[in-house]
């Protein structure tokens, strides 16, 4: 009996690495191409997977961003969780997490959650469902539990920055924005530290 050398190894079926092949793939095309130009296509170019391999995963384009969205969700909401776990001082821990004060790196709104915002201002059937899905996420951690006017105006004033970012707006400088971030983290402190 003769054994070829010739023979290729069976491709092994990791659906879930392919899948977030996928996801991976999407997130670069529309951060580079926008939602405009977001096809199936690209993403499966991208991805060096047939376009019936991405159909299997995610079977149209809304599929494929509703995975790219909870995705995002799901590591917002372990970044939140993280924060408040490893930050000491329980008052405004949420809400320090939610602006994200314990963060190292940069305060500005990912590139990613932009053009998904994006996207969701021009389908508003994924405006109505991903609303609802980060208003679950955000009731999850907590954000809301014992919040005060003082917290509420400090995770308020980050979402106007996150919108900022979103819409692009270069209207604050680099020492304006952490100026206002020190502020922010003041609302966060115990009434007592605040003053």
């Amino acid at each position: 009996m003769q054994i070829s050398m010739n023979r290729k190894p069976k491709r092994v079926n990791k659906p879930d690495v392919v899948k977030n092949d996928l996801l991976n793939a999407a997130g670069r095309i529309l951060v580079t191409n926008g939602i405009q130009a977001f096809t199936l296509e690209l993403v499966a170019k991208e991805a060096n997977v047939s376009k019936g391999g991405l159909l299997h995963h995610f079977p149209n384009k809304k599929a494929l961003l509703d995975g790219l969205f909870m995705r995002e969700m799901d590591l917002f909401k372990h970044e939140i969780l993280t924060s408040i776990q490893n930050d000491p001082v329980e008052f405004g821990r949420a809400a320090r997490a939610y602006i994200g004060l314990n963060q190292v790196g940069t305060h500005e709104t990912p590139v990613i959650i932009r053009h998904l915002l994006a996207a969701m201002l021009i389908d508003p059937q994924l405006s109505q469902e991903w609303i609802q899905h980060y208003w679950s996420v955000i009731r999850s951690v907590g954000l809301f539990d014992g919040m005060t006017p003082a917290l509420l105006l400090a995770c308020m004033a980050a979402d106007g920055l996150s919108l900022w970012d979103i819409l692009e707006a270069d209207i604050l400088d680099q020492n304006t924005r952490e100026d206002l971030h020190s502020l922010m983290a003041q609302l966060t402190q115990p009434p007592e530290k605040a003053r």
